[in-house]
C-alpha cells in the first residue's frame, strides 16, 4: 500500500482524513484542474472507503468472530434454553460499489493537485495533504473495558487505538488468578465472549495489553482495566 505523510496510520485517524478531504475536494479541486466528473467519482469512492472502514469490514469480522463463538458454545458449552445462531449484519443504506484502486487514484489525483500551477500550501493545508511530522510515541497500548449484551449472552468489550500496529497481544486474569494469554487481535474492538467458568455465578475480569507486530509481542504491558461479569 502506498504511504504517504499526509495519510494516517490508523483507521480512525484515516476515517477522519477522508471525510474532511471528500469536504474539500470540491471548494479546492477546481482550482487546481480537477474537473465536474472526476469530483463526482471521487466523492464516490471516498462514500464506499469511508463505510467499508467505519461500517462493513468491523460488521463482517465481528460477525465472523460471532460465528465461531457460537459454534464452540453449542459444541461445548452448557445451558438449559435453545441458543439460536447470531444473524448476519444487514446494511441497507450502503453506497454504490466501485471500482478495486481507491487508494491509488485519490494518491494520484492529489499528485497531479500538487503540480498544478494554482496550487499552494494554503490548499494543501486546507484539504489536509500536507504532512506534519509528529513525535508522538504510544510505547503501550491505551484500552477500555466495559460490559454488554452479545449474541449468546454478557461480554467484554475491549476498545483500543492500534496507532499503526498490527495488533495488541491480550492477557487476562480472573478473580485475581494468573495472568493467561487471552487472544491476538488485529481489529477493533476485540469482544471477549467466553462464558463464565463452571461454578461461577460472576467474575472480576482483568485485561492487560502489549504490541503486537509482524508475530511477535513486544513493548510494556499497558494499565490494567476490569470488568465484572455475572451477577
Amino acid at each position: 500500500m502506498p504511504t504517504n505523510n499526509f495519510f494516517p496510520t490508523s483507521e480512525d485517524a484515516q476515517l477522519v482524513w477522508l471525510s474532511h478531504y471528500a469536504l474539500k475536494l470540491p471548494v479546492n479541486g477546481p482550482i487546481c484542474g480537477v474537473l465536474a466528473d472526476e469530483i463526482t467519482a471521487t466523492q464516490k469512492d471516498l462514500s464506499y472507503y469511508i463505510w467499508m472502514l467505519q461500517n462493513w469490514h468491523p460488521a463482517t469480522r465481528r460477525d465472523a468472530l460471532g460465528a465461531t463463538s457460537h459454534k464452540q458454545l453449542m459444541v461445548n458449552g452448557t445451558g438449559t434454553e435453545n441458543v439460536q445462531h447470531p444473524q448476519p449484519t444487514l446494511f441497507p443504506d450502503a453506497p454504490s460499489a466501485t471500482t478495486p484502486g481507491i487508494q491509488k487514484r485519490l494518491f494520484a489525483q492529489i499528485s497531479r493537485i500538487k503540480t498544478n500551477p494554482n496550487y499552494t500550501d494554503i490548499i494543501g493545508q486546507d484539504m489536509g495533504i500536507i504532512g506534519i511530522s509528529s513525535s508522538v510515541q504510544y510505547l503501550t497500548p491505551e484500552f477500555t473495558a466495559s460490559v454488554e449484551q452479545g449474541a449468546t449472552g454478557s461480554q467484554v468489550r475491549l476498545d483500543f487505538m492500534k496507532h499503526g500496529h498490527d495488533g495488541i497481544w491480550i492477557e487476562n486474569r480472573i478473580n485475581g488468578g494468573e495472568w493467561k494469554f487471552l487472544s491476538v487481535s488485529t481489529i477493533k474492538p476485540y469482544l471477549d465472549v467466553s462464558p463464565l467458568a463452571t461454578g461461577n455465578s460472576h467474575e472480576a475480569r482483568e485485561y492487560r495489553l502489549r504490541w503486537w507486530d509482524k508475530s511477535v509481542a513486544h513493548g510494556e504491558w499497558s494499565g490494567v482495566q476490569g470488568a465484572v461479569l455475572g451477577s
